[in-house]
């Protein structure tokens, strides 16, 4: 087959114009060309197949999306056709391109169009590249009439392209425009007189677009990853072509191309993709045809997740001019490194997002990504949604983002960093809010596995701030008062925690659509799925957070399982988590017991009585204290009793649920959890309480006993004494309420213990005092750590009258005796006891102090080799099969 080689053209020439217009849309031309043909029908990736029923042509203004209306407009269809005649001469694929042109140009005259996507400034130019191509394999089949035809209306596009009030100046649109004019031109230079002037003009745009759109540090300034990809490879093209046109000028377009390289290489994830930044789709840069945009070695080992090529010797770069900073662990680690982005640009209005001062991160795995792009249309309010504020990790000020664009280029930028090779940074200011400065300072400790996030927000005036952290919709979220656990396929991946001086209150959104969207992201345009996002609500004037972003030596969960699975969540004031088991006796149905509980280690939070109670079979409702790193008390942070009230909400809602009174509602806890059922059975008028052990005066127990001072800090504000006379009152001040109505009170200790003296005899003192109807159980010799193995027996007792069900007493394991001898420098403890399934652990102590632990084993009898003079003592414990306890010490022995 030959073609028509234009006079101003050899045929190498005329090849690299036909090699730089756009083909076929799909990897099999003929079979789509065939489908428009024979049924009207129009593969249009990535829309699918469209059919057209009773027509021979397109439905032009059919209800599709915007993109979809561009590329039909811009007649992508003619190359699969272009490219079916091409490979089979056969002029069918001819007729119905110039078909389809025909009823295009009677349906679409400019002078009624041109607001319309027909004469979109894209997609003209698009139309335009197809038209030319279609014409250049066509010229010598069309008939003189179809000919002058498409070259009047190529003419009329062309010089539509070259009119500056057309122009989309400074945009990849204008490029996009000149691209297809300077072929136009190229082509048609000896046949049109005006083409050498448009091929002046589109080269002068060119050059002028490159020079601006480029930073210095070859960045694209679209703040879109994607199109730096689409923009040097046209840059590429263009130079490719130009090379056999006019080298000179090729040459000068290659060294833009050249120069875009290190952004490009530095800015795909270790897994080959592009970030989900302004109107960048998160795709596999290979698949998306830039596998082959530059020829380095490290280019190409980003794009094949190190399988081919070399790492770059630079495992961070920032450009800061371009407003990037990217920082990676190690890039021979492939795709399970560690990637930062931190972004803090705005260079032009075009594929601009409202995401200034964003950052992603990525570990063996999207961590903290974005909402990603839904499109163009700009109607539809998950478009408007994904290019907001509130998709993005922003800042959002008195429930309001920034708008997409506002002109204030100057007003967001990267201000400082430090590319320490351990401990890289960057800090990055947004001023575009009026009345408040926001600056973002992102600290990568490598060595650590920690990312450091801190956030100052300065306005002379009170406002209401918000934080927002979107995470990849794979991962699941649990909060947990300032720290936030991330999981992946029940795998802790990260754990994030938030120190702030301001009042602050942590949340998880997910897939909201009332009243606003929040909780979305986007695989692709035009496609969503639920995901979830951290709200950090702050506030004050002057505020400063910051955020702790663990990849490793996680404070909670440390063996990386979700302790939590079964929880229910309960928003409220606050959030707490709560696990329900509804009444299996039916007679048990309008019972309600709510277990409160004990003081964990640090970050270590259970509920408790969980198994103990497995037999009652009434309602019970397990509530957790994750609050602070040891829990508050279930009352609340800074004296603000925000905690209690949820607790409270979240009862109240039981108790309606399931049609319970007061009367039938009993509060159980030992220590801290016997503190928090005094209070919430005192507080709130419920019939029963049953406590072990408590606490009563919070102040003396966490500041001058027990030493938890965080704890006092979390609730009272500190641990001076006036915060300890105020946490010594919380409970006491209740018991001014009227008693007629008063819980029935159940009180358990042992006299070993120091609460005895100091917590509950005080408590039931001024409860009997007070009116209150208390029963204060002892038990002789019994110590506060004794409680785990003798409160279990006590509660299921007293609950079981308390419902009126038959209670059966358990064999428990009984010890008869204890013995500790001597033999030269061994001590030989020996246990009697009696139970089933014995097993015996043994605690040694030398001058009062723990020195050894023994943990459960069969045997009832061990020897220890001292060898020190000193006080010795054991304290044997025996447990049963059923995991039932008890202890008891031996004498004291003097070596």
């Amino acid at each position: 087959m030959s073609i028509y080689i234009p006079a101003s053209l050899t045929s190498e020439q005329l090849e690299a114009i036909i090699s730089a217009l756009p083909g076929s849309r799909n990897k099999d031309a003929i079979l789509s060309a065939d489908r428009m043909v024979l049924d009207n029908s129009y593969m249009i990736p990535p829309f699918g197949v469209t059919k057209y029923e009773n027509s021979d042509s397109i439905s032009w203004e059919d209800d599709q999306s915007r993109s979809f209306k561009r590329l039909i407009h811009g007649h992508t269809f003619l190359g699969c056709l272009t490219e079916a005649y091409r490979q089979t001469h056969n002029v069918k694929y001819l007729q119905k391109g110039m078909d389809l042109i025909h009823d295009w140009i009677s349906k679409y005259p400019y002078s009624k169009s041109k607001n319309t996507m027909a004469y979109h400034d894209e997609t003209t130019a698009l139309r335009l590249q197809y038209w030319l191509k279609f014409y250049t394999y066509a010229r010598k089949e069309l008939g003189e009439q179809d000919r002058l035809v498409i070259e009047k209306q190529m003419r009329f596009t062309a010089t539509l392209l070259a009119e500056d009030d057309f122009h989309s100046t400074n945009t990849n649109h204008g490029m996009f425009q000149d691209i297809a004019l300077l072929l136009f031109s190229f082509y048609f230079e000896k046949e049109i007189d005006v083409c050498r002037q448009f091929k002046e003009l589109a080269i002068t745009r060119l050059k002028k677009y490159f020079l601006h759109i480029f930073t210095l540090e070859g960045v694209h300034k679209e703040h879109s990853p994607s199109y730096h990809f689409l923009v040097a490879n046209n840059v590429r093209r263009i130079a490719g072509w130009l090379k056999e046109i006019s080298p000179d000028l090729g040459k000068s377009f290659m060294d833009i191309y050249q120069g875009s390289e290190s952004y490009a290489t530095h800015i795909i994830r270790p897994d080959g993709y592009l970030p989900a930044i302004g109107d960048t789709e998160a795709k596999l840069v290979k698949t998306a045809g830039y596998a082959k945009l530059y020829e380095s070695p490290e280019y190409l080992y980003a794009v094949t997740k190190g399988e081919q090529g070399k790492p770059s010797k630079k495992n961070d770069c920032v450009f800061k001019e371009s407003g990037y900073a990217i920082f990676r662990d190690d890039w021979t680690k492939k795709e399970e490194a560690t990637y930062v982005l931190f972004s803090a640009a705005y260079h032009t209005a075009y594929h601009k997002h409202s995401d200034d001062l964003s950052l992603h991160i990525y570990s063996n795995g999207d961590i903290i990504t974005e909402a990603g792009p839904n499109g163009y249309n700009y109607k539809d309010p998950y478009t408007q949604y994904a290019y907001s504020s509130f998709a993005h990790n922003t800042l959002i000020v008195d429930g309001q983002g920034l708008p997409r664009v506002d002109q204030q280029y100057d007003k967001v930028y990267i201000a400082d960093y430090n590319l320490s090779p351990d401990e890289p940074e960057a800090m990055g200011i947004n001023e575009r809010f009026e009345g408040v400065k926001h600056s973002r300072n992102v600290k990568y400790l490598k060595t650590e596995k920690r990312i450091i996030v801190t956030d100052q927000i300065q306005s002379e005036q009170k406002h209401e701030y918000k934080i927002l952290w979107h995470v990849a919709p794979d991962i699941q979220v649990y909060v947990r008062d300032s720290i936030v656990s991330l999981f992946r396929n029940e795998e802790k991946v990260a754990e994030m925690e938030f120190e702030t001086t301001s009042p602050i209150r942590v949340q998880s959104i997910h897939g909201q659509t009332k009243p606003t969207l929040q909780g979305w992201f986007f695989p692709k345009m035009e496609s969503k799925q639920e995901a979830t996002v951290i709200e950090v609500e702050l506030s004050g004037a002057n505020v400063t957070c910051t955020t702790e972003f663990r990849l490793s030596s996680f404070k909670i969960n440390k063996e990386g399982k979700d302790l939590f699975k079964r929880d229910n969540h309960f928003n409220s004031t606050d959030k707490v988590r709560y696990h329900l088991v509804s009444a299996e006796d039916e007679k048990l149905k309008d019972q309600l017991i709510i277990i409160f509980s004990a003081l964990p280690p640090k970050y270590g939070y259970v509920y408790n009585y969980m198994k103990t109670l497995d037999g009652i079979k009434a309602n019970k409702l397990f509530i957790l204290d994750d609050f602070g790193d040891q829990g508050a008390y279930y009352l609340g942070k800074d004296r603000n009793h925000s905690i209690e009230s949820t607790v409270a909400s979240l009862i109240q809602y039981i108790m309606s649920k399931y049609q319970i009174p007061h009367k039938n509602v009993t509060t159980v806890g030992s220590s801290k959890g016997g503190y928090a059922a005094l209070y919430y059975g005192i507080k709130y008028f419920l019939g029963n309480i049953v406590a072990g052990a408590p606490q009563s005066k919070l102040g003396d127990f966490l500041i001058k006993q027990a030493k938890h001072h965080n704890i006092a800090e979390y609730i009272a504000g500190g641990t001076e004494e006036g915060d300890c006379y105020y946490l010594n009152n919380v409970l006491y001040r209740l018991l001014e309420q009227p008693v007629d109505v008063s819980p029935k009170i159940h009180l358990y200790v042992g006299t070993g213990d120091h609460h005895y003296k100091n917590h509950v005899m005080p408590l039931q003192e001024m409860l009997s005092y007070k009116g209150y109807d208390v029963k204060l159980d002892i038990e002789e010799n019994i110590t506060h750590e004794d409680l785990k193995t003798y409160f279990p027996h006590y509660l299921k007792k007293t609950l079981s009258s308390i419902l009126n069900i038959r209670f059966v007493e358990e064999m428990t394991p009984e010890i008869k005796s204890t013995t500790i001898q001597q033999r030269d420098q061994e001590l030989i403890v020996n246990c009697e006891a009696k139970g089933l399934g014995l097993e015996y652990a043994y605690y040694f102590y030398k001058d009062g102090d723990i020195i050894e632990k023994f943990f459960y084993r069969k045997p009832s009898q061990l020897t220890y080799r001292v060898t020190e003079p000193g006080s010795y003592k054991c304290r044997v414990f025996v447990r049963d099969s059923r995991m039932q306890k008890t202890s008891q010490y031996t004498d004291n022995i003097y070596i």
